[in-house]
């Protein structure tokens, strides 16, 4: 459908589409194609085998690679299309979660694996346009900065519809710059997006266009943060105000915060929070002043990368989402190895406070996501 539909808008189009298709079926070739004369016609040279791994960082360098060879000294835009899952560690690289899912091998392409691809091309890419569901984890960004300066990404679960690629490379045409073209597109295809009702349990849409070339001040804002909590676990609230409870330690108040904060996730355990919501609800829930500050200063980092979040009424009420990996399995023993592992660990120390926080005798506290 979509290429039929990108066929109608190509003709009058100075962009160029290339694009490759790995069928779910184990006994179909992989074919890739490019466009040409307004149409889309096959790589004749070219023939990936029945076993052809769409998840491979080699096989996703080759072919960016092989698209820049044939549309050189342009700017690009890598799309992903199909099944995605939230972040979590994956320490046997069994490819459980991540993006471009791949029936045949029942793998997923990691986000680490997919920037490892990027370098490997050693082609620059502009932007990372992901029609796959929850590719919001902070994480998942956290391992795509450095390698793309904008991207859009899902927070939530994403229709089958996906995006509107003729719309954007109609935006394309129109000559504004990258930043503008994003912000009308997830305009667009959020409004339609949003009135989706969705099959599951706290369904909601939320989709993003963020500029990852601030992320760095996002990382930097969100490790001050968690420092200050680490320090603070043992101190007391001296706030009335509710939801403060006067007397109560900082590391309950924490605690509460984590548990008002919990984002749609189908695990049907507490395996994600909005990151926001956990910083903004620990101000309230404790009345830390050097954290309020910190709060600050992360929203200020936020509304610089953001360029536009479009959600509607179930997901996402402060605007600025990001899932954060909370599932108290991911961090013990392998799990909790790799976890430290990840970009966003080592620039943040967010383990280190998580497992201070949790600990064995607070893992049962977490509530997981009720339905009524």
């Amino acid at each position: 459908g979509y290429r039929n539909a990108i066929e109608t808008v190509l003709p009058e189009s100075d962009a160029a589409v290339t694009w490759i298709l790995k069928s779910d079926k184990a006994d179909e070739q992989t074919f890739r194609y490019f466009s040409t004369d307004g149409t889309f016609r096959k790589d004749s040279t070219w023939t990936g085998d029945t076993a052809f791994d769409i998840t491979s960082s080699a096989n996703l360098a080759e072919f960016i690679k092989w698209s820049a060879s044939r549309f050189p000294d342009r700017n690009y835009v890598l799309v992903t299309a199909g099944h995605g899952t939230a972040w979590r560690p994956d320490p046997g690289h069994e490819g459980e979660y991540g993006l471009l899912y791949d029936g045949t091998t029942r793998r997923s392409m990691s986000a680490e694996d997919l920037a490892k691809g990027i370098g490997m091309s050693e082609v620059k890419i502009e932007t990372i346009l992901t029609n796959n569901c929850l590719q919001g984890s902070v994480e998942t960004l956290a391992e795509w900065n450095g390698y793309a300066d904008y991207v859009v990404y899902g927070n939530s679960y994403l229709p089958d519809l996906g995006g509107d690629y003729p719309y954007f490379i109609k935006l394309l045409d129109g000559g504004s710059d990258m930043r503008s073209i994003l912000h009308d597109y997830v305009r667009h295809c959020g409004d339609v997006f949003n009135n989706v009702l969705y099959p599951f349990e706290d369904g909601g849409s939320s989709l993003t266009a963020m500029d990852l070339t601030h992320f760095d001040a996002i990382l930097s804002a969100a490790g001050k943060a968690f420092a200050e909590m680490s320090r603070s676990m043992e101190r007391t609230s001296t706030v009335t105000d509710p939801p403060c409870e006067y007397g109560r330690n900082f590391a309950d108040g924490y605690r509460a915060a984590l548990n008002s904060s919990l984002q749609m996730d189908m695990l049907g355990s507490p395996a994600t929070h909005d990151l926001y919501d956990f910083l903004y609800n620990s101000v309230l829930f404790t009345g830390h002043p050097e954290l309020f500050c910190c709060l600050g200063e992360f929203r200020d980092a936020l509304e610089q990368a953001v360029i536009l979040n479009m959600h509607n009424m179930n997901l996402d009420s402060h605007k600025l989402s990001f899932n954060i990996c909370t599932e108290p399995d991911d961090f013990t023993g392998e799990n909790l190895e790799a976890y430290r592992s990840s970009r966003f660990d080592q620039a943040t120390g967010w383990s280190d406070f998580y497992t201070s926080l949790i600990g064995k005798d607070h893992k049962d506290d977490l509530k997981g996501l009720i339905s009524e």
